[in-house]
């Protein structure tokens, strides 16, 4: 995963009361901005601690817990934070707007308080994901973290291509950049170099407010096509070594029934001549030797 993140304090204000977060744990990136408000350095307080208990709380929540209703109830705590440091800093009024996303491989949950935003860019256009809780006067927020009423934040669900991209912004983003120009800036590679096109384009154009932006691009999975080539290969290469073996063990079967090859010398069992007999064939006898058919037998002595 890569989240590119910038803040910056604008070219009015003089100090900076936005924060943000960005914090991975046993596969889960949690992102969220912040957007203090109440003057002073109570904005500062109240940004600071509700995104410090956010992060502690959400990834502090039992294994078995469902995302969305871990993020609901980290703001929650978060609210209660806030309420905390200002009683004990003197800022009574401090307050801060949340938008956080808790992103899952290709699941985002986001939950929101206030006007800062959750953006989902794909195909080069550009999706608002949060309602803006805000009042009828300009930017006036109705929900926000430092409510001693107690909060209930909206919680959405979407899934993510690998191609998307997840923007968290502050109002002081949007004060000054369409849409259009949002999916534009935050559709390149570069994360970063989105995150720092978008402040400085807010800052060319009069830099109202704290602008803080962060863009993040899902984790690419492995597509189907590769996954099943692998499979393919696997059972290829299982096909080779069962092959092989087969093949090896044929032969060592065939040469182990093959009798063995007869040597130079006759063996005992062949019917090749004794030790007491003449290797030469006997000569054949010579015809003189036997008596002629027409010689008279010998006479008989009177």
């Amino acid at each position: 995963m890569a989240t590119g993140a910038r803040t910056d304090t604008g070219r009015v204000r003089d100090g900076n009361e936005d924060r943000y977060l960005v914090r991975e744990e046993r596969g889960v990136t949690l992102l969220a901005v912040a957007d203090g408000v109440g003057g002073s350095s109570g904005g500062e307080v109240a940004a600071d601690a509700a995104l410090v208990e956010l992060g502690l709380r959400f990834f502090g929540a039992p294994p078995d817990r469902a995302t969305s209703d871990a993020l609901a109830e980290a703001m929650r705590d978060a609210n209660a934070a806030v309420l905390r440091a200002a009683s004990a800093s003197g800022h009574h009024d401090a307050a801060t707007t949340i938008v956080a996303a808790a992103v899952r491989a290709d699941q985002a949950i986001i939950a929101n308080l206030g006007d800062s935003r959750a953006y989902l860019i794909r195909d080069g256009a550009s999706r608002q994901l949060t309602e803006d809780h805000s009042g009828e006067m300009a930017h006036a927020i109705t929900r926000f973290a430092g409510d001693v009423r107690g909060i209930q934040p909206d919680i959405y669900v979407e899934s993510l291509r690998p191609t998307d991209r997840l923007l968290l912004c502050s109002d002081g983003l949007t004060r000054h950049v369409t849409p259009e120009e949002i999916a534009k800036a935050a559709s390149g590679e570069d994360v970063r170099v989105a995150a720092n096109a978008l402040v400085d384009l807010a800052n060319a154009r009069g830099g109202q407010d704290n602008i803080t932006v962060l863009v993040h691009a899902p984790t690419r999975g492995p597509t189907v096509t590769s996954t099943a080539g692998r499979a393919v290969a696997f059972i290829v290469f299982a096909l080779l070594i069962l092959v092989t073996i087969g093949g090896a063990v044929a032969v060592l079967f065939a040469a182990s029934s093959v009798p063995p090859a007869s040597s130079a010398r006759p063996s005992p069992l062949t019917a090749s001549p004794t030790a007491s007999e003449s290797v030469t064939p006997t000569p054949t006898p010579s015809p003189t030797s036997e008596p002629s058919p027409t010689a008279p037998p010998p006479s008989a002595s009177p």
